[in-house]
């Protein structure tokens, strides 16, 4: 699908956001949570103005400035739509996840609020992984350390290699996230940790090698 189009399905998904806050601005009270701990108990709240309405606008314009900025890519032309659009779907996803947990919340519903966060996670790490193999060098998205920005062989087997860490990542964390919830956090933070490192250490060893048998 053209970038045009999911950046417009992004902007109808933000309209649908403000819509949920229009609904529920008389239904919810004057003060809302805005931030859980890892216990699901809310410790940060903000005016109900602000989590409707002030946290949405916050992401929407993170997204036209994402949008705009990853189509000034001087190699935009050489990468596929389908990793970017993936990526700017996240804060339209997650602008309107949040919106509604907040209100759910507020309205004194049950919710496990770490629960749907991670699984929220961990289905973008799988999709985000699915696509990275399929990402050419560029300045806007991939694992980007100088490199693999200067090397295409490095990039591509990088990205691979990143792409299959992704996955995993998100499968081990969604299975934790189903069966092992009481040790989620630890489990969260060694994932997370491994995708953010293993492909960078992996990519210095192979630009290594090739630099040495040159």
């Amino acid at each position: 699908m053209k970038r045009d189009k999911v950046f417009k399905i992004g902007l109808v998904l933000f309209l649908i956001n403000f819509v949920i806050g229009v609904y529920f601005l008389n239904k919810v009270p004057d003060v809302m949570p805005i931030h859980f701990d890892g216990n699901d108990v809310a410790d940060k709240y903000a005016d109900k103005y602000f989590a409707l309405f002030g946290i949405p606008i916050f992401m929407l314009i993170l997204y036209v400035v994402a949008y705009f900025f990853t189509n000034k890519d001087p190699r935009r032309k050489f990468q596929g739509d389908m990793a970017l659009n993936v990526v700017l779907m996240i804060a339209p996803i997650l602008s309107i996840a949040t919106t509604f947990l907040s209100v759910y919340y507020s309205l004194g519903k049950t919710v496990k609020i770490g629960f749907w966060i991670n699984i929220f996670l961990s289905i973008m790490f799988v999709l985000v992984g699915n696509y990275l193999p399929k990402t050419k060098r560029n300045y806007t998205i991939g694992i980007k350390v100088p490199w693999t920005l200067d090397n295409d062989y490095v990039w591509e087997k990088t990205h691979r290699f990143g792409g299959y860490v992704y996955v995993i990542g998100g499968i081990l964390l969604f299975l934790g996230n189903m069966f092992f919830y009481n040790y989620i956090e630890n489990i969260a933070i060694i994932v997370v940790v491994i995708i953010a490192f293993a492909p960078m250490v992996y990519s210095y060893i192979i630009y290594k090698n090739i630099s040495g048998n040159n």
